[in-house]
């Protein structure tokens, strides 16, 4: 059985080296199990003693995806144990979550090739590095709702850095969005053609890389990256809906989750995309709905230390008391798609249950 993240280090000038860390279950998209989760963060903390090692770079087997999210169906099977043990539940974020956290501090620039899909644990690597990378095949997302959780993996953090409204979309809806999109909302800063992992990777070798100083290596890779706008190519196929529907989602977005609800409810979308982000909306958890909108709120002005906390606390008690492990039976284990949720509107959920959740 192959490896499930393969390490490799790439030789740049001098004697500085590229740590690599590839995902390595193609045939999941390369969701995060916690095995994987372990093993990324000793080689993190290993790099991190090596003065040699100048910078770490994320990438996906394959050209599906980078990443497709947390593998939860490991978690889902612990909750619907004959004997549940929520030791395991705590044990799988809690160091899903020390990974995410330790990228964001890392103290040598981390790079994400992020082709293809890139959704929640993914979301939640990608978002953690310094350069973020899209091609015109990636395709990002935050779809926890369909599983009766909340954008997690610091989601509490980086979609309060965005524009509320976009902010509350991605959320709420789980939609796809396209590198022009992501690029738009600042999610991503790098846009570069698939074919251009090579030709991006060895320049690479042109950066003036300082071991000891992050900041000084960053301006200079900035630099490099930034002269390769030839790259980049065509893209008269990708849509920026960001731009093209803002209008629209800033109206749509306003106000409380119930009237938000009722808007949604009432609102004619004139774009497959747009008619997809309100079905996925109406077929998601309720509750999550509320505990999504609620989470956002109270950490406009949270730092990352105190959004990885309040995540664990509220992914926890969602695992146990929340609609997740329904969501992922029917999205994920059986299949069915058609998830029997705690309450059926958001204008039914009971509030002291999501009271209860978030505190």
């Amino acid at each position: 059985m192959e490896a499930p993240i393969r390490v490799f280090e790439k030789a740049l000038k001098g004697s500085h080296k590229l740590g690599i860390i590839r995902l390595n279950t193609p045939t999941s998209l390369n969701a995060l199990s916690l095995q994987m989760v372990e093993l990324m963060s000793q080689q993190l903390q290993v790099w991190k003693d090596d003065e040699a090692i100048v910078a770490v770079w994320l990438e996906g087997e394959g050209e599906r995806a980078f990443c497709a999210g947390g593998n939860v169906v490991e978690v889902y099977e612990s909750v619907v144990a004959k004997t549940p043990n929520p030791a395991i539940v705590e044990d799988y974020f809690e160091k899903e979550y020390a990974l995410d956290f330790g990228l964001h501090t890392y103290p040598k620039p981390v790079i994400c090739w992020g082709q293809g899909i890139v959704m929640g644990g993914g979301m939640g690597l990608f978002m953690a590095a310094d350069i973020r990378v899209v091609t015109e095949a990636s395709r990002l997302a935050m779809p926890e709702i369909a599983i009766g959780l909340f954008p997690d993996v610091g989601a509490s953090y980086f979609l309060n850095q965005i524009d509320v409204t976009w902010a509350r979309f991605i959320a709420l809806t789980g939609c796809h969005l396209s590198c022009l999109d992501a690029m738009t909302l600042e999610m991503a800063n790098v846009l570069v053609s698939q074919e251009s992992k090579n030709a991006l990777l060895e320049s690479l070798d042109k950066v003036h890389w300082d071991g000891r100083d992050k900041a000084r290596s960053l301006v200079s890779l900035k630099q490099v990256i930034s002269s390769l706008s030839q790259l980049l190519s065509p893209l008269n196929h990708v849509d920026n809906h960001v731009k093209e529907h803002a209008v629209e989602i800033a109206s749509l977005m306003a106000g409380s989750i119930e009237e938000i609800d009722q808007k949604i409810r009432q609102w004619q979308p004139e774009t497959a995309w747009l008619n997809k982000a309100k079905q996925s909306f109406l077929s998601g958890s309720a509750l999550s709905a509320h505990v999504i909108l609620r989470q956002l709120e109270a950490h406009r002005q949270s730092n990352l230390h105190q959004v990885f906390e309040s995540e664990l606390k509220l992914i926890t008690a969602l695992c146990h008391k929340g609609d997740f492990a329904e969501g992922v039976r029917a999205l994920l284990v059986d299949k069915d798609k058609s998830p029997k949720w705690r309450f059926s509107k958001v204008t039914s959920v009971n509030l002291e249950d999501v009271g209860q959740i978030l505190f």
